[in-house]
């Protein structure tokens, strides 16, 4: 039975890894750089820290990462002004899903506690959220366990195996099989692998096939 849900957010409840991929090449173009895009899937999920360790080990000391970083967000954040962040298919199913069920859900994103408030709150998603956990309050990122450990504690601190993790990476996939919790993947950009299985409960297309009490029969 499932006691607590975590999700993480750009991938799982909205369609921003693409539009961060595209304001990642539109802006390192802009500054004369050549991104290539697996160095873009190298970070995902990664906290600002360690993707600043990545981008700046792969092109070197001299690339502007702080002003590249600002330039990048302003460039999703005007996009998504208008109409919201793009919601991936089911997300309102499953929130409404554990809402009705009584089901605390926490949020832990490796992204920015004002961009991911601010995200959460532009699409009206607040009101599922009981707590939140954000990648600058963990000394690790994924995928170490710390931020779903985090999310948990605020949660009230459940038995780790009652708690489903929803995850599109293979660094919180990991992180959340460390934290003892039960991981549902949810593929976006990036494909299912051998190194990513040790580290997946169940699989799934959609938000909306885990939106039911025999998905959690076997937790």
């Amino acid at each position: 039975m499932v006691h607590a849900a975590i999700f993480d957010m750009d991938g799982i409840l909205f369609d921003t890894e693409r539009l961060c991929c595209d304001a990642w090449r539109a802006v390192s173009s802009e500054e004369g750089y050549v991104m290539d895009d697996s160095l873009f899937f190298s970070c995902v999920g990664r906290n600002n820290r360690d993707t600043r360790d990545i981008v700046m080990a792969t092109l070197g000391e001299g690339f502007p990462y702080e002003r590249f970083n600002v330039r990048a967000r302003e460039w999703m954040r005007s996009r998504m002004e208008e109409s919201g962040p793009p919601e991936k298919p089911g997300v309102r199913t499953i929130l409404q899903y554990f809402s009705d069920k009584s089901v605390p859900v926490a949020l832990a994103t490796s992204t920015g506690e004002k961009s991911a408030r601010w995200m959460i709150e532009r699409a009206g998603l607040s009101r599922f959220f009981t707590a939140y956990a954000f990648g600058s309050e963990v000394e690790r990122g994924k995928p170490e366990p710390d931020i779903f450990l985090l999310a948990n504690s605020r949660l009230g601190g459940f038995l780790p195996s009652n708690c489903a993790v929803f995850e599109d990476s293979p660094a919180g996939l990991k992180a959340g099989s460390q934290a003892g919790m039960r991981t549902v993947f949810v593929p976006d950009m990036i494909a299912s692998g051998p190194e990513t299985a040790p580290f997946v409960w169940k699989q799934i297309e959609s938000l909306e096939e885990a939106a039911f009490p025999s998905f959690y029969d076997d937790m």
